[in-house]
């Protein structure tokens, strides 16, 4: 188990950036359920703590890619067509992995990760 904030730190309906070791974890508060994963989106790197909440999604302020708070799993990206004679030159680049995950605990004296970060 390892130490990332103080309960208050988290407020509902928030995200915060906590540095630990050499990784940025995301830990953030919707509607009552707490959650963590690497604050790197796996489409391009973009800061998560940026982004906002839709539904039960965290989504990317770079390409709006949206993820499962949950699961981790990327449940939509925004369309790239700009036009109707726009053609996209290399599907790879809208790829993306899911997020990287962390379990957490809640104790009185903090909010902690199940496993420890790198």
């Amino acid at each position: 188990m390892f130490r990332v904030c103080k309960v208050s730190d988290i407020k509902e309906n928030s995200m915060n950036r906590f540095v630990i070791g050499k990784k940025e974890i995301l830990v953030g508060k919707k509607d009552g359920k707490l959650f963590a994963c690497e604050n790197s989106c796996p489409h391009k790197g973009a800061s998560l703590h940026k982004g906002v909440y839709k539904d039960n999604n965290v989504v990317c302020h770079m390409h709006s890619y949206e993820f499962d708070i949950d699961s981790g799993r990327l449940t939509n990206m925004k369309s790239w067509k700009k036009s109707d004679t726009w053609i996209e030159q290399n599907q790879a680049w809208r790829e993306s992995g899911d997020l990287v995950m962390y379990d957490t605990e809640i104790r009185e004296d903090g909010i902690y990760l199940k496993e420890r970060v790198e």
